[in-house]
């Protein structure tokens, strides 16, 4: 079994992103500078979450089928696609986390189910994103 670290790595980078675009708006209204328009904050966001994407779609993606690329044998890709998950749901949640107590330190409960359920689909999703990479490196290598 070969497991490749640098999916997980990616995936970190990705899922803080993804944590960082998401409480965006609360973050620039609620901080201390002064708020930008409506529109500024429209614009940051949907840039963040073209961000995200690029680092999720393109990035993460592009490096699994390159690791896919590369390795002997498929035995590890049940464990790095899982490994991945886990490193980007931990991420996203610590991330979420420490914005959220920077948000509103009172909600605790709210703010603990609130991550924790979106650390799990964020997780999710990037383990489904290096595992169709794998498989397509997979594929692309049998001619299939």
């Amino acid at each position: 079994m070969s497991l490749s670290p640098i999916p997980p790595a990616v995936a970190a980078v990705a899922a803080v992103a993804t944590a960082v675009t998401r409480r965006l708006p609360p973050l620039l209204v609620g901080s201390s500078i002064p708020s930008p328009s409506a529109e500024r904050i429209a614009l940051y966001t949907l840039g963040g979450r073209f961000v995200s994407f690029l680092l999720i779609y393109g990035l993460l993606l592009g490096v699994a089928v390159a690791v896919g690329s590369r390795r002997a044998s498929t035995d590890g890709d049940g464990a790095t696609a899982l490994a991945t998950g886990v490193v980007a749901a931990v991420a996203y949640l610590v991330a979420s986390a420490a914005l959220l107590v920077v948000l509103d330190p009172n909600r605790v409960l709210t703010n603990a189910v609130a991550g924790v359920g979106s650390a799990v689909g964020v997780g999710v999703q990037l383990a489904v994103v290096v595992f169709a990479g794998l498989a397509l490196a997979d594929r692309r290598q049998t001619g299939a």
